[in-house]
């Protein structure tokens, strides 16, 4: 199943390269996209070089029909993403009257009389480039269309790049015809490997024009269907709901212990539970401002209504492929054998530990 046109992300920066700070603007972006039914294509992060901008540039535009650059539109003189655009697209650098102006007086505000000449680079954009302004920094972005294919330069900085993306990127992909109706789902299961619930829905899926997808978030796995055919689609969820309908918590969005923070504020009751094995995982997770007035944690087992203890061969470091945790309630102790894997163990219990409250405790 294809989705076109796609978009292409790249992220310039040697602090991302090196992974001094993360690339969350790319991570928004795509969301974001995704959310108003325009497909991202591929992710690329490269360093402060003009030839490994430029080379990155000139790959992505073979492939897709739009390009969003973030980053490297600073003064200083590791800033170089507009001379690699310039230079990709074969165009000049075209000095921007009124962005100079705009960032005379930005600065002014900020107390520099004369303001650095440095910054003068950031008003020069490639030729034919239509401004984006920047409202909370000094580098302005530009988009260019190259034979129908649209390129955008915005600021790396989160605060700057994304109001810009928001407020003119996004509109201008709309009105380009980039957005598509397609439809999509997703479930977070707990209780079953990656492997399993794969081989089962792939097969469900095989006859539909859908693509199945799959990611790890430990201790669930979240599944997705995507797909522009909406009869196929209605189908092929009806029969996925069939299939995952024991390993899903509420409506399958929410893991448990987000469905039970959801839920305490709610209850008629409160809960008093002693944790002898998470190492007050539990309790920092659930008990929060909106909670703690419905829940208490205590180490007196018979002012409990949730005993949990367990986790023997993960607190003695046993060399083990499981390990037991147990709650008792007041009228009975129930078993889990859970995967002993590292501190893995310890979220696998506390989301356990968390459907067991929402299904016997709260109900």
């Amino acid at each position: 199943m294809a989705y076109t046109p796609h978009v292409a992300l790249l992220a310039t920066g040697d602090e991302i390269k090196n992974g001094d700070i993360l690339n969350t603007n790319s991570q928004v972006i795509a969301e974001r996209l995704f959310s108003q039914g325009i497909l991202p294509g591929s992710h690329i992060i490269v360093g402060d070089n003009i030839d490994e901008i430029k080379t990155a540039i000139q790959f992505l535009l073979k492939s897709h029909q739009a390009l969003i650059i973030t980053g490297g539109l600073g003064p200083t003189s590791d800033d170089i993403t507009r001379d690699a655009l310039a230079s990709a697209l074969d165009k000049k650098l075209v000095f921007d009257e009124t962005s100079w102006e705009f960032i005379i007086q930005r600065l002014k505000n900020f107390g520099y009389d004369t303001p650095p000449a440095s910054n003068k680079r950031q008003a020069f954009f490639p030729e034919g480039s239509t401004i984006i302004p920047n409202p909370n920094g000094t580098a302005a972005g530009c988009s260019v269309d190259v034979n129908n294919q649209w390129i955008f330069m915005l600021p790396g900085p989160p605060p700057e790049c994304l109001p810009m993306f928001h407020d003119v990127v996004m509109p201008l992909l709309i009105k380009q015809g980039f957005q598509k109706t397609f439809y999509h789902q997703k479930w977070l299961l707990f209780g079953v490997s990656e492997g399993e619930v794969a081989e089962t829905l792939d097969a469900i899926a095989k006859p539909y024009d859908c693509t199945t997808g799959y990611r790890i978030c430990y201790p669930y796995i979240e599944c997705k269907i995507y797909s522009n055919n909406k009869n196929d689609f209605l189908n092929i969820v009806a029969k996925i709901n069939d299939a995952v309908t024991d390993y899903i918590i509420d409506d399958g969005k929410l893991t448990a212990s987000e469905k039970l923070k959801q839920l305490l504020p709610t209850l008629s009751f409160n809960i008093r539970i002693c944790d002898q094995a998470t190492g007050g995982m539990l309790e920092s997770t659930i008990l929060t401002p909106e909670t703690y007035h419905k829940l208490s944690f205590t180490s007196d087992r018979t002012k409990a209504d949730v005993t949990i203890t367990g986790l023997k061969e993960f607190w003695n470091h046993e060399q083990s492929n499981n390990t037991t945790l147990e709650i008792t309630t007041q009228n009975q102790t129930f078993s889990k054998k859970i995967p002993l894997r590292g501190i893995r163990a310890k979220l696998y219990a506390l989301e356990w530990v968390s459907k067991f409250i929402l299904n016997h405790v709260i109900r």
